[in-house]
């Protein structure tokens, strides 16, 4: 699928981590660096967090209340911001997801630019 000219959102949850890490999910290969998302329902309480990218996310069917997971990022959005904030700030950068096949759901996981604010403002001097 081609890229989309206009820039797609979609609101997401932030998953606790040991969820995260858990068998079912990516057994504890999530590190202290990492977020994991899900999709958001409309009239969910969690905290507001958009994934902006060229391509868009499609919402899987519902594993939990309130919840639906979304596919792995599209091929080419990699790299997109995870932004939160009433003033929109970025927290990650999406890094990857499980691939289409016909196992278990797997959340996408982005890399934390909070845990590597240091880094990156020393890098950008």
């Amino acid at each position: 699928e081609d890229p989309s000219p206009t820039l797609q959102e979609m609101e997401v949850t932030v998953m606790d981590a040991r969820m995260c890490n858990n068998s079912r999910f990516w057994n504890g290969k999530i590190g202290l660096t990492m977020i994991c998302f899900q999709g958001r329902h409309r009239g969910s309480t969690a905290a507001r967090v958009r994934i902006w990218g060229s391509k868009g996310y499609k919402a899987l069917p519902t594993p939990s209340p309130g919840h639906s997971p979304v596919t792995p990022p599209p091929q080419g959005d990699s790299g997109s911001p995870l932004v939160c904030g009433k003033r929109p700030a970025v927290a990650g950068v999406v890094s990857f997801g499980k691939p289409d096949d016909p196992g278990p759901f797997k959340p996408p996981v982005a890399t934390s630019t909070v845990k590597h604010k240091k880094w990156i403002q020393k890098t950008l001097r």
